[in-house]
């Protein structure tokens, strides 16, 4: 679904029908809290302000376009749609709908709710899982893999995956992006240290062309 559909002010119920942690800490974060619940499954439920807000997103688009929602007039309906028990559900909105208006504090701790969300409802069942895995070998500036020493190995360069990147610890230490990040810009650093250490003829004969 994408992790706008919490950042617009989307919630996540578990499978008593409670919200049960500050949904914006971010879903490396939350994934794991999520995983502890019963069933390990929850659902993501927002409105049709956040449905639309989030069609630029080509994986939400998917999701819409896959028959993954389910939709609902009010909390009664909402909750019949998702099998989850009836008091829970509407007083968990209602909750978060004096939360979101600065009426009340929400008890989790979560401080921003972009709007409060009004009926219709949206819901889709969502599971964690494991995405990639973070950290790696030690690299320097140039992508080399280094020694306990910090000597680089000739000839051996590590990128993505593969090598430590810029997060910190845990799932908390996650920064979005941090996946394709060091793919692509390590991989960068490396072609360009591997083609300095190694000059094709091309290359020579370019850079001795006069102006």
């Amino acid at each position: 679904m994408g992790w706008a559909t919490i950042m617009h002010g989307g919630i996540m119920l578990d499978t008593t029908g409670h919200r049960f942690g500050d949904e914006s800490t971010g879903y490396s974060e939350f994934g794991p809290q999520l995983a502890a619940r019963p069933g390990a499954t929850g659902w993501l439920v927002f409105d049709q302000r956040v449905h639309d807000l989030c069609l630029p997103f080509t994986d939400f688009r998917q999701t819409v376009e896959g028959g993954a929602l389910v939709w609902a007039d009010d909390a009664v309906a909402l909750a019949a749609a998702t099998g989850l028990p009836e008091a829970a559900v509407t007083e968990e909105l209602a909750a978060t709908e004096a939360v979101a208006h600065g009426t009340a504090t929400d008890r989790l701790g979560r401080t921003h709710f972009e709007a409060p969300l009004e009926p219709p409802y949206a819901a889709v069942k969502v599971m964690p899982a494991l995405f990639h895995t973070q950290g790696g070998l030690v690299v320097d500036g140039n992508a080399r893999v280094l020694t306990a020493a910090d000597e680089p190995i000739p000839g051996l360069y590590a990128s993505g995956g593969a090598a430590a990147g810029i997060s910190g610890h845990g799932a908390a230490g996650y920064l979005a992006g941090n996946g394709l990040l060091p793919a692509l810009g390590l991989a960068f650093l490396a072609a360009d240290h591997v083609r300095g250490q190694n000059p094709t003829s091309d290359d020579l004969t370019a850079d001795s062309t006069p102006a």
